[in-house]
C-alpha cells in the first residue's frame, strides 16, 4: 500500500509541476505574471459574463477584442476607466484584482486581448478563452491513475 501512495503523490506533484510550467511559460514578449480570462456560460437572457483575473498591484491596461456579432453590455469596472470602441474594449487598470463585463451575441465566444504593463513597459497577448477548470482535469487524471493502480494490485 505505501508504494501505491508514493506513486500517486509522485503523479500528483508531476501534474502540478507541468501545469505550472505550461501556464507560466514565458516568451520574450510576455510578462512575468499570468492573467486568466474566464468565460461563464450564457445565462437565461443570452448574456455572457466574462471575468478577467489580474495579478496583484497591476498598473496598465487590458484591451479585449470581441468576436464578430458580439456587443459589449457593461462592466462592474469604473466607467471612467473603460472605453468601448465597436468590438474593442479598453480597460485602465490601477491595482484592481479582476474585471467583470457582460456581452451578448451569436457564435463562438473566442475573445482575444492584450495586456500593457506600465510598470515593466511590456505588452503581450492574453490569448483566447482560458479553461476555468484545469484542476478538475488534473484530479480526474489522478483518480484514473488510482483506479488503475488499484486494479493492478488485485
Amino acid at each position: 500500500m505505501p508504494k501505491t501512495i508514493l506513486i500517486i503523490l509522485l503523479f500528483f506533484f508531476t501534474c502540478i509541476a507541468l501545469n505550472g510550467t505550461v501556464s507560466g511559460a514565458a516568451t520574450d514578449n510576455s510578462p512575468q505574471w499570468t492573467i486568466e480570462r474566464i468565460i461563464h456560460p450564457t445565462d437565461a437572457d443570452g448574456t455572457i459574463t466574462v471575468e478577467v483575473v489580474l495579478p496583484p498591484g497591476m498598473i496598465g491596461g487590458i484591451t479585449e477584442e470581441l468576436p464578430a456579432g458580439y456587443t459589449f453590455l457593461g462592466s462592474t469596472h469604473p466607467s471612467d476607466q473603460i472605453r468601448a470602441d465597436g468590438s474593442t474594449i479598453h480597460f485602465a487598470i490601477i491595482g484592481e484584482e479582476s474585471i467583470t463585463y457582460r456581452i451578448r451575441g451569436e457564435g463562438e465566444t473566442e475573445i482575444k486581448g492584450s495586456i500593457l504593463d506600465l510598470r515593466e513597459g511590456t505588452q503581450s497577448d492574453i490569448g483566447t478563452q482560458q479553461s476555468p477548470a484545469p484542476i478538475v482535469a488534473m484530479l480526474g487524471a489522478l483518480l484514473s491513475l488510482a483506479i488503475l493502480i488499484r486494479r493492478k494490485e488485485r
